[in-house]
């Protein structure tokens, strides 16, 4: 239609040769004899014109046919060995690095030549124990896992359809720079879904026997008197799953690694223990055995020491095997593409125990030259393993592979997420370990019969900690709940609490001895697992107080109730029970939100190992007490870190709690919020999240 409306325009000229286009119209000859010739003449200057382009065009071809090929080997040779050029500038490793080009590790690797000890195959138990552990000599190993059943079976979708139900910790960034990845959990199903689109990489340990089953332990790890590993031992598996170009911490690990990669590659970088300092590993920031060196973009100038280190390079393919001894600093990087592996740590004993002698431990220690030196120290006075054991009569490995329990490892300051249960300190000194979460059934407004509901709901969903209490009217429920649900009596434990009246100071024992016996009668159960003295507003004085605690000795010691405490108690209250108790505090309920706790009590419970319970830790108690919201889930920090660690506000809220070493109280009516407050240790806030959510406090008062 355009080109229809210019022909039909007076206005519009035309360019019937096509050198109008380039030149303008021709001027016509004021001689008109001249005309045809004219016309010949252009004629036969087109038909050259065309002729002279065939020509050079046909030469042309000729040409690019004759050099071509010898023109694109040149070129990816020139590509293929750009960086063999860059390294022709400089004699050494050393002059290239303070050169000042190096701005990532990345860049580094290009420059280390240096290969790591290499072997065809699994070494045997004699070489790995004589030559490569008791030596700390790092060796890669080609080939030894090919007959792994996992090796060419751990496909996408062979995962998706054997494990998809297992659930795994997921870094949300591949990249470590100035502060560590925000860490969630997931199942691998969702994993699968996702990780080639998202910059997810699963980092997580594995205990599972599904998933076990396909790997192999090589054997030279079953030596008796050399490496002892039962159900309790220090003995680890970790799985590994990206879509590539990861980038790990420059860090050393407090374990020997045996590292297998079964899809992908992994390139090593790794140095001498005696580097730790240069390499500025006592400046960690958030974790020892960390350097604060961004591994991804950094100047030379602020880390010197980089350049004085010898490094060795390991290339790890499909089916090798990696043997690294622990201290020597690393960085690994895997480039684009699916790469996965299998890391097996494992302590050395005898090391763990010279550090014990000196006061510290691996994993508690901050003194980095200090580790080393121990651990360097170590090496040089142990016997050879094969002057301990006969090296030479070792049969088939026959390991059974356990993961050690994470219960037992946490600490405030470890990497390592917050334990499912906790200690709970009983009469005699013994212990008794109870979950890190309570359903709690003080619902306002509630129905008896939904009570009764919801609990059963909560109960066969997982919950084995129940919370009630006299005033909350419903102890019928609650036993009748516990006794009707899939759990055996001894793994659930029931939580009550009573109240003390000012109108029975004349008779304070009978009183308390009538408030628990009706207790036992109302749940019908045969002990109380915890019994709680509900708050002590109305107690007059220290002797009221320690007589209603005598009272509440005395069911520990008839074994009617198994451990007692206090509930909403203030710091001299506390200390007064401590100091006359011979049955001791082993549980105190408080209020307890990121706005507002008791820190005097908080650390007087740290101090004496007695279990702090939290209630309102979500903030629902701010909306039953009168306030227009809840300031707590409508706070823009906790919806920002639930958005960065894609869950609930309540699953932040309640990891913030468990890493404080707090009991969690939840009391959902919700099945799917029920769920979903069971798995609040899916999540792991990092150090820098935790601290933000402690400084809201500071915030909101001051």
């Amino acid at each position: 239609m355009v080109r229809d409306e210019l022909n039909n325009d007076p206005n519009h000229q035309t360019h019937e040769d096509p050198r109008e286009l380039i030149e303008g119209p021709a001027v016509k000859s004021q001689k008109e004899p001249n005309k045809l010739k004219n016309d010949v003449n252009n004629k036969q200057d087109v038909r050259l014109v065309n002729d002279a382009k065939t020509f050079r065009s046909k030469i042309g071809w000729c040409f690019l046919a004759l050099i071509g090929p010898s023109l694109l080997a040149f070129l990816i040779l020139q590509n293929t060995y750009t960086d063999e050029k860059e390294q022709i500038k400089y004699t050494s490793y050393r002059e290239a690095c303070l050169s000042g080009e190096f701005t990532s590790l990345r860049d580094l690797h290009r420059f280390v030549h240096q290969n790591i000890t290499t072997v065809e195959g699994e070494v045997d138990r004699e070489d790995f124990l004589n030559t490569y552990y008791w030596k700390a000599k790092p060796v890669l190993m080609k080939g030894a896992a090919k007959e792994w059943p996992a090796f060419g079976r751990w496909t996408d979708e062979y995962l998706l359809s054997n494990f998809f139900d297992l659930r795994f910790y997921v870094d949300l960034r591949k990249h470590h720079s100035t502060s560590k990845p925000v860490r969630t959990k997931m199942n691998l199903g969702k994993f699968l879904s996702n990780y080639r689109k998202k910059e997810w990489y699963l980092d997580s340990m594995t205990g599972d026997d599904r998933f076990l089953d396909e790997l192999i332990v090589p054997s030279y790890l079953n030596v008796s008197g050399i490496f002892q590993f039962t159900e309790e031992s220090d003995f680890y598996q970790n799985f590994y799953l990206s879509s590539g170009n990861t980038n790990s911490p420059l860090h050393f690990d407090g374990y020997a690694n045996l590292l297998t990669v079964l899809d992908g590659r992994k390139e090593w970088i790794i140095a001498e223990p005696d580097a730790t300092l240069q390499l500025q590993m006592d400046q960690w920031v958030d974790f020892p055995n960390l350097s604060p060196l961004n591994v991804t973009n950094f100047n030379i100038s602020d880390h010197p020491g980089l350049c004085e280190v010898t490094w060795k390079r390991a290339i790890v393919e499909p089916g090798d095997t990696l043997f690294v001894p622990l201290q020597h600093p690393h960085h690994v990087y895997s480039p684009p593409g699916r790469n996965m592996a299998v890391g097996m740590w494992f302590y050395l004993d005898a090391y763990n125990q010279l550090l014990e002698e000196r006061g510290f431990s691996e994993i508690d220690s901050r003194d980095v030259g200090e580790s080393v030196r121990v651990y360097q120290e170590h090496l040089e006075s142990r016997p050879p393993p094969c002057q301990i054991t006969d090296c030479s009569h070792i049969g088939p490995g026959t390991l059974r592979v356990h993961v050690s329990n994470q219960d037992e490892q946490y600490s405030r300051d470890s990497d390592v997420p917050p334990p499912s249960t906790l200690p709970l300190k009983l009469h005699n000194n013994e212990t008794l370990r109870i979950p890190g979460i309570a359903y709690g059934t003080g619902l306002p407004g509630g129905s008896i019969e939904n009570v009764y509901l919801n609990t059963r709901a909560a109960l066969d969903m997982g919950y084995k900690l129940i919370d009630t209490a006299v005033m909350y009217r419903n102890e019928d429920e609650i036993g009748r709940a516990v006794k009707d649900c899939r759990w055996i009596r001894s793994s659930v434990k029931v939580i009550t609490k009573f109240m003390w009246r000012k109108s029975q100071e004349a008779n304070i024992h009978s009183y308390i001895v009538s408030q628990i016996e009706g207790s036992l009668e109302r749940l019908d159960l045969e002990y109380i697992d915890i019994l709680l003295l509900h708050n002590t507003d109305n107690i007059r004085s220290q002797d009221q107080l320690t007589a209603v605690w005598k009272a509440m000795e005395s069911f520990v010691e008839s074994g009617k109730v198994v451990a007692i405490g206090l509930s909403n108690v203030e710091i001299m209250d506390l200390m007064h029970v401590q100091s006359i108790a011979t049955v001791p505090i082993s549980l105190v309920q408080n209020f307890f939100s990121p706005f507002e706790y008791d820190q005097d009590v908080y650390h007087f419970c740290l101090e004496h190992r007695i279990l702090l319970m939290g209630y309102g830790i979500s903030g629902d108690y701010y909306l039953h007490s009168g306030y227009d919201n809840n300031m707590v889930l409508e706070d823009p920090l906790i919806s920002d870190l639930a958005k960065q660690y894609q869950t609930s506000k309540h699953s932040i809220l309640y990891n913030w709690a468990a890493q404080k070493e707090i009991i969690v109280t939840t009391r959902s009516t919700s099945l799917r919020h029920m769920k979903e407050n069971l798995n609040y240790l899916d999540v792991f806030l990092n150090a820098d999240h935790m601290n933000a959510i402690g400084e809201l406090k500071e915030d909101i008062y001051g």
